[in-house]
């Protein structure tokens, strides 16, 4: 992957995708309903289900911040069991933070992360932690049925 700070365009290797810090500013940043999906499309590529009855039938409560199984009245957040479970930043802020992160060119610091982001130096370490060990597993043997799953 190739990132340029003064906005040039990214490429994402092996897949010729192009997106500039612009654009993704722009399409994900702005929009917490893309992030939102973003998310969604991670933890259910093949669509919501239920992790109790196995009900495919949902809908969203924007109050609660969650998703309601329409059968058994489960809810579930969109972080819930992944590696960001515990995470209090908002989608758009933790979305930007890991298009900086896996986008760097030669790596980004916590300090840099955190001015950015404009969070406390610890939750870009954090962060970063986080954004190494879905590195790691994803450059594993191992098949993982998400990315974002611990």
């Amino acid at each position: 992957m190739y990132y340029k700070r003064n906005n040039k365009r990214l490429s994402v290797s092996g897949r010729g995708d192009y997106m500039s810090t612009s654009d993704f500013i722009i399409q994900y940043y702005t929009n917490l309903d893309a992030c939102r999906k973003f998310f969604y499309d991670i933890k259910w590529p093949t669509g919501y289900y239920c992790e109790k009855c196995g009900c495919t039938h949902y809908y969203f409560m924007k109050t609660k911040n969650c998703y309601r199984c329409a059968n058994c009245k489960h809810d579930e957040r969109l972080l819930s069991n992944t590696i960001f479970q515990d995470n209090k930043l908002p989608l758009n802020v933790l979305l930007y933070g890991l298009f900086l992160i896996f986008t760097a060119n030669n790596g980004i610091s916590s300090m840099e992360l955190s001015k950015e982001l404009k969070v406390n130096y610890k939750t870009a370490c954090l962060l970063q932690t986080k954004a190494r060990i879905l590195m790691k597993n994803s450059n594993s043997k191992r098949f993982l049925d998400s990315d974002f799953y611990e």
